[in-house]
């Protein structure tokens, strides 16, 4: 229903409309206003600041939100970027003249986009490959290999910098499972590994397992904390108020880097786990708006199926894992260059497999990973190095984006390279999350 109502809200506006973002969000928001015959309709794109944000966009302009005070000021503002900025962004809007808002968030505009996709995708009976919804995050499509196959499938975006047409035929022409096979190696569906088993471990799934979920003093409030499985561990992130306390384990007990999570994100929750965690078979991390697809039958087989490691579905990145990157993320050149750098600091014997990788198009998403507890051990010790190099970096050239969470990105890379450095050593499985919109 939710994309119904995104649907309507915007073939409901009749006047003028500032597009407030020049992201993905923004981007697809043009263009399903073009598509619905609202061009005319359009005057530009708003920013707060036009600083690394590109110039024109679908042919209009990007310009500072206060450029267009006066004589639009009876614009509606649409507000086209994750729901977290909409308050910010339109009391920064308010404070120039405007009055007029519509807020459409990065979930609600992938529902949209993803039924379109089928749409344009159904239209074509000619291809290889089966696009469908996903029943565990419908912000993201599934992708099968071949028409009237059943258990193997990857995760589609919805959103693209590339025109939708451009896109389906970029993957008409991969073959996904080749391409697969060369960039993560054998796959590996946890239910299908263990559906089989008789479970054998003794005790509870959460004496085998523990998976930290991320999250902060803002996202508390949406979270039933009593619902979450057993072997689900709350870790607050971030250093807290006084007067902030919650049955929560925080990460800024113990050894911590909990002083850097505006800069690293989830990533200083990967810290603590490492630090902080052991005597157990595994340990991992999720987040409190994505959980593992996973049962407690399937937590106790697992080591008497050699699995090391768990991980999220693969992405599917049309054009290369790099491209996709610099185009739909914060990830900007600039990144990208003292990634590299710090990659050639800290292990250089990885900098050019990891050229190659980046140009290859399946990737692990979203910092998720769980593991043995001394594979994640591994994982860690490899990874920050690189990840305060990255820091030491920022400070060198004065880079100076402290809010865009562009190490956290790099990290979501990084994560998934180190997987996929080992696919031949280790035994990796892969489930869907569930996630909360």
């Amino acid at each position: 229903m939710e994309e119904m109502s995104l649907e309507y809200k915007l073939n409901r506006i009749t006047g003028k409309i500032i597009i407030y973002g020049a992201h993905l969000v923004a981007l697809e928001c043009c263009r399903f206003l073009i598509s619905n015959g609202k061009r005319n309709h359009i005057v530009g794109f708003a920013v707060t600041d036009t600083r690394d944000n590109p110039t024109d966009l679908e042919g209009f302009q990007v310009k500072e939100i206060g450029e267009y005070a006066g004589q639009y000021q009876a614009c509606t503002v649409i507000m086209a970027m994750p729901e977290k900025y909409h308050k910010s962004v339109e009391s920064h809007a308010r404070s120039k003249g405007f009055q007029n808002f519509e807020k459409v968030s990065l979930e609600e505009m992938s529902v949209l986009k993803g039924r379109e996709l089928i749409g344009e995708w159904q239209k074509d009976a000619g291809y290889s490959f089966v696009l469908e919804e996903s029943s565990h995050d419908p912000t993201w499509l599934n992708v099968r290999e071949t028409a009237g196959m059943t258990g193997r499938y990857y995760k589609f975006p919805t959103l693209f910098y590339k025109d939708t047409g451009d896109v389906l035929r970029e993957t008409e022409r991969c073959d996904l499972r080749e391409q697969y096979q060369r960039s993560l190696g054998q796959y590996r569906n946890l239910h299908e590994m263990v559906k089989d088993s008789r479970v054998s471990a003794a005790g509870p799934a959460a004496d085998m397992m523990k998976i930290y979920m991320a999250l902060s003093k803002r996202d508390s409030a949406k979270i039933v904390l009593d619902t979450c499985h057993a072997w689900i561990c709350p870790l607050h992130l971030g250093e807290r108020n006084a007067e902030e306390q919650t049955s929560c384990l925080y990460d800024d007990v113990g050894e911590s880097i909990a002083d850097k999570n505006r800069l690293l994100a989830e990533m200083t929750g990967a810290y603590w786990i490492w630090k902080n965690v052991s005597g157990i078979a595994y340990k991992g991390l999720c987040h409190y708006r994505r959980h593992f697809v996973i049962s407690e039958k399937e937590i106790l087989a697992m080591e008497q199926n050699g699995i090391d490691a768990v991980l999220t579905t693969a992405r599917y990145a049309p054009y290369g894992v790099g491209n996709m990157f610099l185009a739909e993320t914060p990830v900007k050149k600039a990144v990208f260059a003292s990634l590299f750098q710090a990659i050639h600091r800290c292990t250089p014997e990885d900098e050019e497999s990891f050229r190659d990788y980046m140009r290859s198009c399946f990737y692990y998403p979203n910092n998720m990973a769980v593991a043995r507890n001394d594979i994640y051990d591994a994982y860690c010790q490899w990874i920050f190095p690189i990840l305060f190099q990255m820091l030491d970096i920022d400070l060198e050239t004065g880079y100076g984006h402290t809010g865009d969470r562009h190490i956290a990105y790099a990290a979501e890379l990084l994560t998934s390279y180190f997987f996929v450095k080992h696919k031949d050593k280790y035994c990796i499985a892969v489930t869907d999350y569930d996630f909360y919109m």
